[in-house]
């Protein structure tokens, strides 16, 4: 017996496996089935009612179809075979007007102020299904407001549509049962399980998924309109899982961080210090050009020189041996490319190792947070950067040389080295002073800059191009969402001219040629299902979250 089955959807044809939704099976043929409950990273609850439809089942022994005595819940009914699936008669209009109508009776007119505004699902189908006065002249029914759900979700009783979705989401994915519906009928409400704090590191997908302005983020409230803000894809480098997601931004400043979809990865959710994430782009402390602490180059060099006397004092190393490379498990698959064919190929460097950028973070658990709280430890290994099989130094072998005065050249990628490794910070110090010459290649300033003769500026995740593996080998590529701070450079583009500068070639000319060199598919577009699926509602050009991207 065949495990694929085949039917009709307004007239397309579409074959999908057994046990398949007729609400998923209509995305296969680009039929849009309206919904408020129904969630795919959810067990189906199927109580709006809103995704209804005209559903007609073959009888082999009549040899025809018989339609059901009523419209169908799209979301409970599995496809079946010679199924015909009708979603846009009169009837079925008609229908979801009426349960429209019945979720608008007590519902506020507070779009105006409702941060929801733009991405509010009720909106949509409002505007696709109803658009009638309402009937009701009694006062409607009040319920809570503002009743704050921990430190970061504010809760809307009476914007609630008891959609479960929320309620869902504790009981299944984290598993932490802080919410439930209490009470019956139109006084029924959402409300935190008895001696819940609702403090888990989860708690801000419930306001992702919620479909209308129920459910708030602290973080977002009243700060910007929706449909002022631009989308681009982003990964999270909050820990080595490497979240999907998308990066809210306007006026080159990131406004909030969405999680986007990617089923072997994050499927539609992530952690809230993934979404915190962005805060320390404004926290860092920056430059906008080279700085220089060495006779002979001014102390703000323009570009070409920096990059020639760092290319002065990396070259003679090819013969000395004395240089030492610390790269980040923060840079980019390209970036670490570059980075190993400058030390082991253009200068024939041993001594080459990945620090800890971050050690601090959420613990490890059983949903997203691994216990490596960077991104791409994994990518930048895979790339080269580890020592070398003769002679070679592992990072603690390095930092001895350091403070033994074995080592003339250090070069460093990013910040932390200082206070990251397992030892005094004034110890590091000590041991760091005594290389003759640091080149620090970073996008935030910190204790080795002080120490560094020469820092090149770069650029931050939020402001370049590039590609992270995750802790299960899973590529994930995002772009570039703000403009670059000041004259700092491309990481890619940087290491490329270093090579030069230290009298070779850079490995690759493009970052397509990067990802053909890493074994990546080169040709594969950012927002392609297989790297992140990110979708518009109906090609509307404004991005709908609709419990969002993380839904579709």
């Amino acid at each position: 017996m065949s495990d694929q089955v085949t039917l009709t959807i307004d007239g397309k044809e579409v074959t999908v496996p057994k046990g398949t939704k007729v609400i998923d099976a209509a995305k296969e043929v680009g039929v849009e089935i309206p919904h408020f409950c129904y969630h795919p990273g959810l067990p189906v609850d199927g109580n709006c009612r809103m995704c209804i439809a005209d559903v007609r089942t073959w009888n082999a022994r009549a040899e025809k179809h018989f339609p059901a005595r009523r419209p169908a819940v799209t979301c409970w009914t599995d496809a079946e075979e010679n199924m015909q699936v009708f979603t846009d008669t009169p009837e079925v209009k008609k229908s979801r007007a009426t349960v429209m109508e019945f979720l608008l009776i007590n519902h506020p007119i507070d779009c105006p102020i409702c941060d929801k505004a733009g991405e509010c699902m009720l909106q949509d189908h409002y505007m696709g299904h109803d658009r009638k006065r309402s009937e009701l002249r009694e006062e409607k029914v009040h319920k809570p407001r503002l009743v704050e759900f921990g430190e970061r979700i504010v809760y809307n009783g009476e914007r609630c549509i008891l959609c479960s979705r929320c309620t869902r989401f504790t009981t299944h994915v984290s598993k932490t049962f802080d919410l439930g519906i209490v009470n019956r009928g139109d006084r029924a409400i959402v409300e935190l399980a008895q001696d819940s704090d609702f403090d888990h590191a989860y708690t801000d997908n419930v306001a992702d998924i919620c479909p209308v302005g129920a459910l708030t983020k602290q973080d977002f409230r009243f700060k910007k309109r929706v449909w002022f803000l631009k989308h681009t894809d982003g990964v999270c480098g909050g820990c080595s899982r490497n979240c999907n997601t998308v990066v809210d931004h306007d006026r080159a400043e990131v406004i909030r961080v969405m999680p986007r979809r990617r089923d072997e990865i994050n499927e539609h959710w992530m952690c809230n210090e993934g979404r915190d994430l962005y805060k320390t782009l404004g926290e860092a402390v920056r430059t906008s050009a080279p700085i220089a602490k060495v006779e002979g180059l001014a102390t703000a060099p323009g570009w070409d020189a920096a990059l020639a006397w760092a290319g002065e004092q990396l070259a003679p190393q090819k013969k000395n041996g004395k240089l030492a490379a610390i790269a980040s498990p923060w840079m980019t698959n390209e970036e670490a490319l570059v980075f190993t064919h400058l030390v082991t190929k253009v200068l024939k460097g041993q001594w080459l190792d990945v620090k800890d950028d971050v050690v601090d973070g959420y613990p490890a658990d059983d949903l997203l947070h691994t216990d490596d709280h960077n991104p791409n430890r994994n990518g930048v290994i895979a790339a080269g950067c580890v020592p070398g099989k003769k002679d070679g130094k592992d990072l603690p072998a390095i930092l001895e040389a350091c403070a033994a005065g074995e080592v003339e050249v250090l070069l460093v990628w990013g910040p932390g080295l200082v206070n990251h490794y397992d030892r005094d910070a004034a110890a590091m110090v000590e041991a760091l002073s005594s290389v003759p010459v640091i080149i620090q290649i970073t996008d935030a300033l910190d204790e080795l800059s002080e120490l560094a003769a020469l820092v090149l500026p770069a650029r931050n995740w939020a402001e370049r191009n590039g590609t992270w593996t995750n802790v299960d080998g899973h590529h994930s590529r995002f772009k570039k969402a703000l403009r670059p701070h000041g004259g700092s450079r491309d990481g890619f583009e940087l290491l490329s001219e270093l090579c030069v500068a230290a009298g070779g070639k850079p490995p690759v000319k493009t970052f397509k040629d990067a990802r053909k060199k890493l074994k990546q598919d080169p040709d594969s577009d950012v927002r392609d299902v297989g790297d992140g699926e990110f979708s518009f509602f109906k090609n509307q050009s404004l991005y709908r979250h609709h419990g969002g991207a993380t839904e579709v």
